[in-house]
């Protein structure tokens, strides 16, 4: 009588081929590590053995590299840990914090909310629902994203940063007007008629003709105080905000009847500014539209200034300092290229003007030569 067969043993799906490798159902490699006092699992994410042993001894010397007691944390948990190491301007952080509202309140549902489980592709695959938004805009929410990831790194969330393969959009080149000498006094007429206008028409009248006159933006104009300018010496100390940089720029001929004008009629209060508003980009929307002129804003009247000032013959090195720019003039050569050529362009077209005929233009024969 034959003897009953053994049941035989149910083959494990994981398969241990070597040193903290195993393989699942005969396909995709995993590691199996302790960390930490904790033992971890994490799919290498190939079949092929040779990549998995490269991936695992990568994977082996990232963990040394990452905190065991907060491995785990999530996009929503780091998010206010991040938001603390902000710094610069008031609005840079508000332009940061909206970026990271956006990563952890409207990431996908059933991507992993895990930093350390988050890769390139999750990344590329959220930003794609923002294409709607300028290219500009996606760029600033790359960088800030790229920040809050790589303070993850920094505390020891994860190793590496999954931002490291995202690219910047490219910004496509816009035609950027800046108005003519008849259209800026025009616009500055225009504005100083306005008796209606809330902040005192001569008050915006005033901004827009300095700022133009100055070659400076809003927020740089509404910062001079009245100690900061020296009229004997004939220059105006300035700060920029963005750059936590300060420079100074001399008092313009065009500019200083305004500057003279307004300090007698202010305060004798060193901290006294020497305008009372800020914001004059209505004041300029609304007479450009009453002119049917160009949408011109504040923007506009810096590259007013600087095609100026390039047109009549300054040189681009002082231009650029005079921009509070340190680059030697760089910056101003590469944006307004066309503004320094536009004479030598100018003196080659003329060369196609046709040439002049008529009964009154007579030509002489070349002479044979011997």
């Amino acid at each position: 009588m034959s003897k009953p067969e053994k049941p035989q043993e149910k083959q494990s799906d994981w398969v241990n081929v070597g040193p903290c490798l195993y393989r699942y159902k005969g396909e995709t490699y995993y590691a199996l590590v302790k960390h930490g006092g904790k033992q971890i699992r994490q799919s290498l994410e190939t079949t092929d053995a040779a990549l998995a042993r490269r991936k695992l001894a990568k994977f082996k010397s990232d963990l040394d590299k990452v905190n065991p007691e907060i491995a785990r944390r999530t996009l929503a948990e780091h998010r206010p840990i991040h938001e603390k190491t902000l710094t610069g301007a008031a609005s840079t952080q508000t332009i940061d914090k909206l970026a990271i509202r956006r990563l952890c309140e409207e990431w996908p549902k059933d991507f992993p909310q895990e930093i350390r489980k988050i890769n390139a592709t999750h990344i590329r695959t959220w930003l794609n629902q923002y294409e709607n938004l300028s290219a500009s805009t996606i760029n600033h929410t790359i960088t800030a994203v790229r920040r809050f990831f790589e303070s993850a790194v920094d505390a020891g969330v994860i190793a590496d940063n999954p931002m490291e393969k995202i690219t910047y959009r490219k910004i496509p080149r816009t035609i950027k007007l800046a108005p003519t000498e008849e259209q800026f006094s025009a616009i500055v007429a225009d504005i100083r008629s306005q008796k209606e206008n809330g902040h005192g028409c001569n008050d915006s009248a005033d901004a827009v003709e300095l700022a133009g006159r100055l070659g400076l933006g809003q927020a740089e104009l509404w910062n001079i105080q009245r100690q900061h300018i020296d009229l004997d010496a004939g220059r105006i100390k300035l700060f920029r905000r963005k750059t936590t940089s300060s420079f100074d720029i001399p008092i313009y001929p065009l500019a200083r009847e305004i500057i003279v004008r307004r300090l007698a009629n202010m305060a004798a209060d060193p901290n006294v500014r020497l305008m009372p508003q800020y914001n004059f980009r209505k004041a300029m929307e609304g007479s450009c539209q009453r002119l049917n002129l160009p949408h011109f804003t504040p923007r506009s009247l810096r590259r007013f200034f600087i095609t100026t000032a390039l047109r009549v013959g300054i040189d681009a090195p002082t231009v650029g300092k005079w921009q509070g720019h340190r680059d030697g003039g760089n910056l101003v050569l590469k944006t307004y290229q066309g503004e320094l050529t536009m004479d030598h362009s100018q003196k080659m077209a003329a060369l196609l003007a046709p040439k002049p005929t008529g009964e009154n233009i007579v030509e002489f024969k070349k002479e044979a030569t011997a």
